[in-house]
């Protein structure tokens, strides 16, 4: 259910401000309204529809410069949250975060993908999550997470040039060399960047031919 009307957004079956109804999308997918109800919930939460108390579920524009702003910021602020939690990051959490790349390399799933790379990256980070820092950074991370999916269904191949950056993140994180984890993570989120704001325009550029052609 989630993964489907994530696909519909992604793939640009429905323009922003398209107004979701919970009960046309039951009847079309032929489930309850409940699943339907909860699948919104969790597309808010990934920044892909707002919900209005008065106009209810619409779908969100995705916009360049919308991710640009979201990854200048994070390229400001996650270097150097990593930093301080590679110096305090326990084994348990870096053999979490081992695992859940080891799940990133061989799956082919980009929906699987994105959630071990939240796991990935969380796990990394761990020793910091009572820190104001955290608090800031996952927000944003949130606020990112509808610009990744566009870019897995767009282009499936930066699942690849991701898990190579992973790496050498890890081996950083491993070898507790907190001014290489600094770098590698500015640079892992600079390359994220640029791929998502060449996805979102191309992304962009097809739908709006899709909508002429219709």
């Amino acid at each position: 259910m989630l993964s489907t009307l994530r696909a519909e957004i992604l793939q640009g079956a429905y323009p922003a401000n398209t107004h979701l109804r919970q009960e046309e999308v039951a009847r079309r997918l032929h489930v309850s309204t409940t699943p339907v109800r909860e699948a919104f919930r969790d597309l808010r939460a990934e920044g892909l529809v707002l919900i209005d108390p008065n106009k209810g579920v619409l779908t969100r524009g995705l916009t360049a410069a919308d991710a640009t702003g979201i990854y200048e910021l994070r390229m400001m602020l996650e270097p150097m949250l990593a930093q301080r939690a590679c110096a305090h990051i326990a084994s348990a959490d870096l053999d979490a975060a081992k695992s859940s790349h080891d799940a990133m390399v061989a799956t082919r799933s980009p929906e699987e993908w994105s959630l071990l790379n939240e796991s990935f990256h969380e796990s990394l980070v761990k020793s910091q999550a009572q820190t104001r820092l955290f608090d800031i950074t996952e927000s944003l991370s949130r606020a990112a997470r509808p610009y990744v999916s566009l870019s897995m269904h767009v282009n499936e191949d930066i699942m690849a040039s991701n898990n190579s950056e992973h790496a050498a993140l890890l081996a950083a994180y491993e070898a507790g060399d907190t001014e290489t984890v600094y770098t590698q993570t500015r640079s892992h989120l600079e390359n994220t960047r640029d791929a998502v704001v060449e996805y979102v325009n191309q992304w962009l550029a097809e739908s709006q031919l899709q909508m002429k052609s219709g």
